[in-house]
């Protein structure tokens, strides 16, 4: 659900600036802080709406994903952003991915639309849209300095929440992540808008109304591959499997490496059925791909409903016996925790609140 844009906005004096900068680097969540940055950025200028976008690729090309967005009480009654847009069908944003530089250009007598990049490392990583009354100045060097200290903060972010050799999250920021999806889910507060991409009618749909879902991966005989190939050929795998868990899988969805060839996946909220289909087309994925001077290489996963009365110890323990079963009961297959339970292949197991994951 997007803020609303305070109406008494800040004045743009030295030490409102600074309070502003010192609020967005307080932050230590990478959707809180650009859900931050963006609230800033409404309080100190004159805007109708201002919307960030994260942009990632797809197999049906770039996409911009909506992460941050405020709205102003004067704008008038618009239909709501889309969560989620291909660059190809706005020229706009394709324009700026292309150039770096900020694209301006009039909607209609009354507003004008800025489109500013977002740097990462190496490349734009997101897309800053801001709405303003037609004739209303907007300080672009303002904010340009902010996207400057939000990929600044970002990247530091990144290199201290991230697995340097997959780029996947560490398993430092499960815990946080965790503890914060299970308030989510206890709070049952969260708003998302459950209608499917129409532009994209295949992706799965996210409904406040269905579960988050945990699922521990691990690479079947991944010792063989150490002693067989090297080390190197081993990191390879580990990287390549990487690179098809961040295409497969959406970008709400949060992935770990847990550590050595585990991993770990937080379904963003969806259906039993959607999280097999999505988890059974990782694993297919994995076994038909032939990674480089090793070949063949498989998985196994197990995964179980995020429950929100639980601890992140708990869920974890009962994903992973799932996870055993399927290393004891052939390999490379996906097994569902409650489903093993009632068929009586495995007895449920209750888990302490202060069991200890670290």
């Amino acid at each position: 659900m997007p803020k609303t844009i305070n109406p008494s906005s800040k004045h743009n004096t030295p030490v409102s600036v600074l309070q502003s900068i010192a609020t967005i680097t307080c932050q230590r969540d990478r959707d809180l802080l650009a859900q931050s940055l963006v609230s800033t950025l409404a309080e100190l200028i004159h805007s109708l709406r201002i919307t960030m976008y994260r942009t990632l690729p797809n197999e049906q090309g770039e996409e911009a994903i909506l992460v941050a967005e405020c709205v102003s009480p004067s704008a008038p009654t618009s239909s709501p952003s889309e969560l989620s847009v291909f660059v190809a069908t706005r020229a706009d944003f394709k324009r700026v991915l292309e150039t770096a530089k900020e694209h301006v250009e009039s909607l209609d007598e009354f507003t004008i639309r800025h489109v500013f990049p977002i740097a990462g490392k190496h490349n734009t990583v997101g897309l800053l849209e801001i709405i303003a009354g037609n004739g209303i100045e907007i300080d672009q060097k303002l904010i340009v300095s902010f996207l400057m200290i939000y990929s600044n903060y970002l990247n530091i972010l990144d290199e201290s929440e991230t697995d340097t050799l997959t780029g996947l999250l560490n398993r430092r920021t499960f815990e946080n992540n965790m503890e914060r999806i299970i308030a989510n889910e206890r709070a049952q507060t969260q708003i998302i808008q459950p209608e499917l991409n129409p532009q994209h009618p295949a992706r799965r749909q996210i409904n406040p109304a269905h579960p988050h879902w945990l699922a521990v991966m691990d690479i079947d005989h991944f010792k063989r591959i150490n002693d067989q190939f090297g080390h190197l050929y081993g990191d390879e795998v580990l990287i390549l499997l990487s690179r098809k868990m961040k295409r497969i899988f959406r970008q709400t969805d949060k992935l770990f490496r847990f550590g050595g060839e585990e991993f770990i996946v937080v379904l963003e909220r969806t259906s039993l059925d959607c999280a097999k289909k999505v988890l059974e087309r990782f694993r297919s994925g994995i076994e038909n791909f032939n990674f480089p001077q090793v070949g063949k290489v498989t998985i196994s996963i197990g995964f179980v409903r995020l429950d929100k009365i639980d601890v992140p110890s708990a869920i974890v323990g009962r994903a992973d016996q799932a996870l055993y079963y399927a290393k004891e009961h052939g390999r490379n297959q996906v097994c569902f925790y409650e489903e093993l339970v009632s068929e009586g292949k495995l007895a449920a197991e209750h888990f302490s609140d202060d069991l200890e994951l670290f």
